[in-house]
């Protein structure tokens, strides 16, 4: 297996394991990284219960899911990680201090031909790849969570990053399964994040001004624009609509929406309380274990129906399988 691992991923928290187990998954050998031995053993645990999940959903053969355990490497041996590879996923935590410290590091111990792809969720390319000496050879790629079942990919290109890098992320997206778009400018937060963050914005307005409760804005965007997003997306959706009637629209409301530039007080009360969500038991909505179990359950199986549903949209006219070699 040695000779055929050329690719490594640093950090095996939920985003670095979902993105080793997507590369083994499609026959491509991995090292996966991590300074905690534990993280590497849960790591590995994962990978093998979201292998049965995709196995029961008719989405990973028997043949592949017997093969891709033997195709993931686990090291805490930084050298080890780093030697024999051709391109380098870093999935380290969300801080730009953090990512410039470690690709400085990486930057010493990777030969010059290796690519290094980020998996930041929004945090500058540019300001990250600055700390090595091949800023054209530093890329965004970032996955979503789950990303064994999300079909997204932002590939984004920093100020220097060369154009050879960001096609060969392209296709290789391409042939992992997933749905890539390029984000060709380097902006806080991309794409997805971005009009993520400007649907939650207008939300916690709605809910801080007491126009709506948490529950019905939940029903409101799942049953409305959500479910018509989740097809065609917001432009195709206002094309169907009629730009004049969108036009129209904003012409009144644009100026009504929220145009905060903090997170408001009930957001920021509710995070100083504890009270961060699924993962301390409460946030918005109470959790107890059965029920976050049967949340990501119900999520997965929705994500499962959604990627059958839309597998064939908008077919590529690319060869989803053929291999773009990365630029030396």
């Amino acid at each position: 297996m040695t000779s055929e691992v050329r690719n490594t991923v640093i950090g095996a928290g939920t985003m670095g394991t979902g993105i080793a187990q997507c590369l083994a998954d499609h026959g491509l050998g991995v090292k996966l990284f991590d300074v905690d031995p534990v993280a590497l053993d849960r790591a590995l645990d994962q990978m093998s219960a979201n292998r049965r999940f995709l196995l029961e959903a008719g989405l990973l053969s028997p043949e592949m899911a017997g093969k891709a355990p033997q195709l993931v490497q686990t090291t805490s041996d930084i050298a080890q990680a780093t030697s024999d590879i051709d391109l380098l996923f870093e999935a380290a935590p969300e801080d730009l201090s953090l990512k410039q410290d470690l690709f400085r590091e990486l930057d010493q111990l990777c030969d010059e031909h290796v690519a290094f792809a980020s998996n930041t969720s929004g945090l500058s390319i540019t300001k990250i790849a600055s700390a090595t000496k091949r800023p054209d050879r530093v890329a965004g790629f970032h996955w979503w969570n789950p990303a064994h079942l999300v079909q997204l990919v932002e590939v984004i290109s920093g100020e220097h990053t060369s154009a050879e890098l960001i096609q060969h992320l392209l296709t290789l997206a391409r042939s992992l399964g997933k749905r890539p778009i390029h984000v060709q400018r380097d902006v806080p937060g991309f794409v997805g994040n971005r009009l993520q963050f400007a649907v939650f914005r207008e939300a916690m307005k709605l809910i801080s001004d007491g126009v709506v409760s948490p529950q019905d804005l939940d029903e409101a965007m799942t049953f409305g624009p959500g479910s018509r997003w989740s097809l065609m997306g917001p432009i195709r959706t206002a094309d169907l609509g009629g730009l004049d009637v969108f036009h129209s629209i904003s012409s009144y409301l644009w100026s009504d929406l929220s145009d905060a530039t903090s997170p408001p007080a009930m957001l920021s009360d509710k995070v100083e309380a504890g009270q961060l969500g699924a993962k301390s038991g409460q946030g918005f909505y109470p959790y107890n274990a059965d029920e976050l179990g049967e949340w990501i359950e119900q999520r997965d199986k929705f994500l499962v129906g959604l990627r059958k549903l839309t597998e064939n949209l908008s077919p590529d006219d690319t060869d989803e399988r053929k291999t773009v070699p990365l630029p030396r």
